[in-house]
């Protein structure tokens, strides 16, 4: 397989002279605010009611975010997804995004099955969203989390192209503000998969609009 190892070989090349093209501009890099706090998003979202928590202050200082939000909505049957977006206004170097897949198995879940899938989300990300979607479990406990990077106006999924878009940007538009947005709802033991995501893309549908009236595009 001589074509893989070169095109591996070259995207190792490209990730080194990224990192360092990043840390040799980061100074040049503006801060850009949301447009409103977080907390502005409604509680009320269609027939879900949200409840906020707040993070230990410790705990944000590692996340390293300037705003954030953490809430579980619920509906009136029961139904309950927790919402976190984190919102950094300018990545720095050892200040960057977290990906859920390395924060989750700290916290004990396991990823079961982990893929990615697209839905519409008329009036954000050009009506089409793209998310990882995990099956996480702990126990006899089961979750399915979708989450993306929401970065700049972009819809971003890969770990890979968030850092080369955070390099580009930063280089080209002097800026390298971004979010994680994750969604997460507890399933029952007898739940199917794909029922269960139709109930958690149907809130996100719901939630997305109110979220772009705070995040700078």
């Amino acid at each position: 397989m001589p074509t893989l190892r070169v095109a591996r070989l070259w995207l190792l090349v490209f990730l080194v002279l990224a990192t360092a093209g990043y840390t040799r501009f980061l100074s040049d890099v503006r801060a850009v605010p949301s447009r409103a706090p977080l907390g502005d998003v409604p509680l009320q979202i269609g027939e879900w009611r949200g409840r906020g928590s707040e993070m230990e202050q410790k705990i944000v200082d590692a996340v390293g975010v300037e705003d954030y939000l953490l809430r579980t909505y619920r509906r009136p049957d029961g139904r309950a997804v927790s919402v976190y977006v984190g919102f950094y206004e300018q990545q720095r170097e050892g200040d960057t995004i977290h990906s859920p897949k390395h924060c989750l198995p700290g916290a004990g879940w396991r990823p079961v099955k982990s893929d990615r899938v697209e839905f519409e989300t008329p009036g954000f990300n050009g009506g089409v969203t793209a998310a990882n979607r995990y099956l996480i479990a702990k126990g006899d406990q089961r979750q399915l989390v979708l989450y993306w990077y929401q970065s700049r106006g972009r819809n971003i999924v890969s770990e890979y192209s968030a850092k080369m878009w955070l390099v580009v940007d930063s280089v080209v538009r002097k800026r390298n503000d971004g979010s994680l947005v994750r969604f997460m709802m507890p399933l029952s033991e007898r739940s199917e998969l794909e029922t269960e995501q139709a109930e958690l893309v149907s809130f996100c549908r719901e939630f997305l609009p109110e979220l772009k009236q705070v995040l700078p595009d």
